[in-house]
This record gives structure tokens, C-alpha cells and sequence, in this order.
């Protein structure tokens, strides 16, 4: 309901839109669970990922919007040193994700949520649960917030506190995820009730195209992340000049 209102879309235009009786999206806006199919058809009329609206609603996130392979989360967190201190990696390594075959989705039922994963009704569970939509654990969420979002550096477990409402997710805290989330400021704030205007602290200057590239590297295998990362590395060796002596890659013949 908050989204809609934000968009300022009336019960009769969302129900055109959607192609479903206005009885029907005035029992989701008031709280009824919808079916699946409308969630499909109202995050496009609100111009969001499918996955994200599902997310938002609090069901699970369909077999064919989910991410690809749950497997490469930890190769996308890895991606983050590049990503935040080498130039132009940004658009190079995008360009290569949008470059990659799409492998079928890897055979077998999707593995269940893991108890640590499943959290209480609230404003960081939810942050939690869409960075999980990216295919981001604790650790890698934890590496996008300092690099990408310049905020503090957390460790994985203190990530994992603030979707257990153990850790307060202030306006700081959200805008730094917001830099890497691929939605807008506007809606989280809609979401969370969290207002981002007072957070201030400026985001990486390619917090954009890294919020598309994690976004779009949900499609990709370990297999395909792990060769990311090779090419990512080799960029950091290619291109150490244009790094300070202090970030430059430490491997033997490189420094």
C-alpha cells in the first residue's frame, strides 16, 4: 500500500493495470496475501523486480526468480575489493557478466533457509532478505557496506544482527545498504519507515552500475563467478599502476 501511495496510483488505474478486479487489489492493499500471479503483475505496474515484490510481501521467492545458484554467494562478496578501489572495474566486469551464457539453473530442489537465516517481522529483516535476493550472505553484504556504501566496517555477524533486530538499522546503516540494493531511496524509506535524508555520508561514485552488476550476477553459476573473479584479479595485476603502492596485489611477481 505504501508503494502505491508513494506512486500515487489509484485503486482503479492499479487494477487496469494489473488486469484483476479492484476488490481484489483492495484486499491485498489491506493486507490479504495476493496470489502469486498478481505479485508478478504488480511489481511490474510499480516498476520493481518480481523477486524484491515477493520479498516485500513476506513469500517465498519463486524457483525461476530466485537466484541461480545459491552456491556463488560468496564469489560475489569477493567481488567487492575490485569493485570498490580498482577504476573502470566497474563497467568492465558488467560488461562481462552481461556477456555470459545463461546456464540452466543447477538440478535438484533449492536448498531450505538455515535457521540463522530466518528472521523476525521487521525494517532489517526485510534489508536482510532482499540482500539475500542478491544472492548476498552476511559477509558479502558486510563488504558492499564498507566499500561501496563507505560506512563503518561491520563483521558478518553484527550484518546478521541487524536482520534479527538485534542492532538497530539507522538511517546510516540503510543508506549504505541502499547503495548497493538496486532500489530506490524512496521506496526504502516507504518500506522501512526509515527516513535516508538525515544519512548524508556520500556512497562510491560507481555505487550504480555495482548495484546493477550484483543484481545481474544473480543469474550466473559459481562456475561463471569464479572466472569473474579470476578476470577481476588479473585486471587488479594489469592495472596496478593505477593503484596506491598500499592496495596493489601482494601475489609473488606482481607488486
Amino acid at each position: 500500500m505504501r508503494l502505491v501511495e508513494l506512486r500515487g496510483i489509484d485503486v482503479g488505474a492499479l487494477a487496469r493495470r494489473t488486469s484483476v478486479s479492484q476488490a481484489e487489489i483492495t484486499s491485498v492493499l489491506k493486507g490479504d496475501e495476493p496470489a502469486p500471479s498478481l505479485v508478478r503483475r504488480l511489481a511490474l505496474a510499480l516498476d520493481l523486480h518480481a523477486s524484491d515484490l515477493f520479498v516485500v510481501a513476506g513469500m517465498q521467492v519463486p524457483d525461476d526468480l530466485a537466484p541461480l545458484d545459491p552456491t556463488a554467494a560468496s564469489a560475489v562478496g569477493w567481488l567487492s575489493w575490485e569493485l570498490t578501489y580498482l577504476p573502470r572495474a566497474a563497467p568492465d566486469l558488467h560488461e562481462l557478466i552481461r556477456a555470459m551464457p545463461q546456464q540452466p539453473r543447477p538440478p535438484g530442489p533449492p536448498p531450505s533457509t538455515p535457521p540463522y537465516r530466518r528472521y523476525p517481522n521487521g525494517a532489517g529483516s526485510l534489508v536482510l532478505r532482499l540482500l539475500h535476493n542478491r544472492n548476498l550472505n552476511w559477509l558479502g553484504a558486510a563488504k558492499y557496506l564498507f566499500g561501496i556504501g563507505r560506512r563503518d566496517m561491520l563483521s558478518a555477524s553484527t550484518i546478521g544482527m541487524i536482520g534479527h533486530g538485534r542492532k538497530t538499522l539507522t538511517p546510516e546503516l540503510l543508506a549504505g545498504f541502499a547503495a548497493f540494493l538496486d532500489i530506490s531511496p524512496h521506496d526504502l524509506h516507504a518500506l522501512t519507515g526509515i527516513d535516508l535524508a538525515s544519512a548524508g555520508r556520500p556512497v562510491h561514485p560507481d555505487a550504480a552500475e555495482v548495484a546493477a552488476l550484483i543484481w545481474n550476477a544473480r543469474r550466473l553459476t559459481a562456475d561463471q563467478l569464479r572466472q569473474l573473479q579470476d578476470r577481476a584479479r588479473a585486471m587488479r595485476h594489469e592495472r596496478a599502476d593505477e593503484l596506491e603502492p598500499h592496495l596493489r596485489c601482494g601475489c609473488p611477481g606482481h607488486t
